[in-house]
């Protein structure tokens, strides 16, 4: 009796251990398989081009907003070569390629049947022109995911400003319903013309019905159903990092505590400099990864997001980029980078010249680690050659499971003893760490908190001159 008795109490502890730690897993959200290749990808390009690269002048977009372009046939891209953007992208080590289908003026760079300011109405390959098509052709050559903007919150050709038309009365209400349908159309078109997309970027945001707004998150969930929405009142997949300096702080949590990333609730969200999107929330509800952006060509004092005539001193120095990459990928963030196609439609060649350093050096730096590991539980060890010198350090869990550390110590064994390399929290998708050269014989990972058993994809140690 006291036997049977005994083995009761065992089967009641265990089970309710079982039950405590699936309640737990149960409050780590998850990603999608399209968040999960929006964060695998790591690198993304976002391919900037509209009318306002051609006029010669420098461009301002607080006046880019409100003035429309005189001659809409200054679009002539006699060069255009998306085959060249697109490998310059891939060289780079990016694995998803976004373009501009519309930005600010409102001019569509492809042949739109709702909208007639765009490829159709210019001169150019006699008005059959289709930038997008060219474009999604060129990322499923080179291997690319390819992922579409669209701007609407902006309009200057329509008179368009931050998703309100101009006027009055019936006059702005009759316009508002037709550039409403206008912008839903345009949606269809893009989201069902093309084939699968990696993500559909809303500039800004897309107002919905409830804003007065056009109503796209339908379209884009019936034709797109596998891909990242950014986003509006409703949703979003992943959020915006808070700057556009190409980092994001660490601790940087995958997880957020609304499914919308800044088009709501502002006046909690922008406080403390946007410090809760940049952050994000290790008890939020929602599966949300920061992005971190930033124009290539924004060094000296620059920050273009679109071609200028002599603005080569504006690319990012290779050393700036790789701050750029361990403060971004290697805090949980994707590092997306602004691209510039000139008025010939090439990429300009010192871009791409450093472009291909970039990835050469992220290659160079991480293709062969010192030791590695990986697998379930709350200790891993990673033993070094005699006298190794290490410096750098390479955490990843498997997010398919979510992020279940919350805090753990990175030790090293030197000819003292063990010493304390770092004690962090979020690891996320990938962690890196870089400290002074240290001689160490050991490196171990202890996780000392965690919701459901830690699936660490990554521990690897590497030496970096």
């Amino acid at each position: 009796m006291m036997i049977s008795r005994f083995l009761g109490i065992v089967c009641i502890v265990i089970l309710s251990a079982g039950f405590l730690q699936a309640q737990e897993l149960q409050k780590v959200p998850v990603p999608t398989q399209a968040q999960l290749n929006w964060q695998n990808a790591e690198l993304v390009a976002v391919f900037h081009y509209d009318l306002h690269v051609f006029d010669g002048k420098k461009y301002v977009q607080r006046e880019n907003r409100i003035t429309p372009v005189p001659d809409y046939n200054i679009f002539n891209p006699k060069n255009l070569d998306t085959d060249q953007w697109i490998k310059a992208a891939k060289d780079a080590g990016c694995k998803i390629a976004i373009l501009t289908a519309t930005h600010e003026t409102g001019f569509a760079l492809y042949q739109s049947d709702v909208n007639p300011y765009s490829l159709k109405a210019v001169k150019w390959r006699d008005g059959n022109g289709d930038i997008v098509k060219d474009f999604v052709e060129s990322c499923r050559k080179y291997d690319i995911l390819p992922g579409i903007y669209i701007g609407i919150r902006w309009n200057s050709f329509f008179g368009v400003y931050d998703f309100k038309v101009s006027g009055e009365g019936a006059f702005a209400e009759n316009r508002q319903k037709y550039y409403n349908s206008m912008c839903e159309g345009m949606t269809e078109e893009l989201m069902s013309r093309y084939g699968d997309l990696a993500i559909v970027w809303f500039d800004g945001g897309a107002h919905g019905p409830e804003k007065g707004g056009p109503d796209v998150l339908g379209i884009f969930e019936k034709h797109q159903p596998n891909g990242i929405f950014y986003h509006n009142t409703q949703r979003a997949d992943i959020r915006w990092g808070g700057s556009e300096s190409g980092t994001v702080p660490y601790p940087s949590w995958g997880t957020y505590p609304y499914p919308y990333s800044h088009s709501a609730n502002q006046e909690e969200i922008f406080k403390n400099n946007f410090q809760l999107l940049k952050t994000g929330d290790p008890n939020g509800p929602y599966y949300m990864p920061a992005m971190s952006d930033a124009p290539l060509r924004g060094y000296n004092g620059r920050h273009e997001w679109f071609w200028e005539p002599g603005d080569e001193d504006a690319i990012y120095p290779l050393e700036k980029l790789v701050h750029m990459y361990y403060n971004s990928v290697g805090h949980n963030s994707s590092l997306i980078l602004g691209l510039t196609p000139n008025a010939d439609g090439l990429l300009p060649e010192p871009d791409v010249q450093r472009l291909k350093e970039l990835g050469n050096e992220i290659k160079s730096r991480f293709e062969n680690p010192l030791a590695t590991t990986s697998g379930a539980g709350t200790k891993f060890t990673l033993k070094l050659k005699k006298g190794q010198k290490v410096n750098q350090l390479v955490l990843a869990e498997n997010i398919e499971s979510g992020e279940r550390v919350r805090e753990f110590v990175l030790e090293g064994k030197t000819s003292t003893g063990w010493k304390t390399i770092f004690e962090g929290s979020c690891i996320g998708h990938k962690f890196i760490h870089r400290f002074d050269d240290l001689e160490l014989k050991e490196i171990r990972l202890k996780v000392t908190e965690t919701r459901g058993e830690p699936q660490i994809k990554e521990f690897s140690s590497y030496f970096i001159e």
